[in-house]
């Protein structure tokens, strides 16, 4: 049995948040374990935030599965110069969605591991970290088996797009690593030139054209693909955009 409780509008008011992180926590008890907390984060952003979503394993690790097993043995497995092309991002106004197939079950170990992921002094951004929340088995199945990740995550996206107005999509820009996060930011409105692709070499593909760019090389190019959302360039036409990302489907 699942059972879910949604806060209302008048619930969630009287929470009296503040823009960013807020952490609430939960308490329960046990008949054998007695008092238990558990400690959760909502954020709150304002209507017409951008987001720029990433997976987590073999996106921010360089690997699905050692991404997943080799920090917890001290081994740093992450994708060279993620750290500060989040970082950049996240200082031209954009706020970062973590978005996982990984199990419930896995959701300390993933907070741990991303928070503490440091790139030549540099941490990743904070941000919501959505996990599904399914357990290790059924996602092992879902992932590995199936090999459907991306029935989570466009559920999931759907779900977060629903909580902004019908006429703004929220969903800037989304990196992953397979065809079926692709498919997952395709669903949820993200153009095709705003996917970004890396593959185990640390190459980026951007529109399914690598041309050997990096995380590190991105970052040179940021102020371009991001602009400061204080700008008052116009994006379509900036030098990035005009000239790199592919023109809109017109139906006739």
């Amino acid at each position: 049995m699942v059972r879910a409780n949604t806060p209302t509008s008048e619930e969630l008011a009287s929470l009296n948040l503040k823009e960013g992180r807020n952490v609430v926590t939960f308490t329960f008890s046990t008949a054998m374990l007695g008092k238990q907390q558990v400690d959760a984060r909502i954020y709150l952003w304002k209507w017409n935030t951008h987001i720029v979503i990433s997976d987590v394993d073999g996106t921010i690790t360089r690997s699905d599965v050692l991404g997943q097993f080799m920090p917890m043995v001290g081994v740093d497995w992450s994708q060279m110069g993620v750290a500060h092309l989040f970082c950049a991002i996240k200082e031209n106004g954009y706020q970062l969605l973590f978005l996982s197939a990984r199990a419930i079950s896995q959701a300390y170990h993933t907070r741990q591991f991303l928070a503490n992921l440091k790139q030549d002094g540099k941490a990743l951004p904070d941000g919501p970290i959505v996990i599904s929340p399914d357990g290790l088995f059924p996602s092992l199945f879902r992932e590995v088996i199936r090999r459907a990740p991306h029935e989570f995550k466009i559920a999931c996206l759907e779900d977060i797009r629903a909580l902004f107005p019908s006429d703004c999509n929220p969903f800037y820009a989304g990196f992953g690593n397979r065809d079926t996060d692709e498919i997952s930011y395709l669903k949820v409105g993200i153009p095709k030139g705003k996917i970004f692709t890396i593959n185990p070499k640390g190459e980026v593909a951007v529109n399914r054209r690598v041309d050997t760019k990096s995380y590190t090389s991105l970052h040179t190019l940021v102020h371009g693909m991001f602009p400061p959302m204080t700008s008052f360039e116009q994006e379509d036409f900036n030098s990035w955009n005009y000239w790199k990302l592919p023109p809109p489907v017109i139906d006739i």
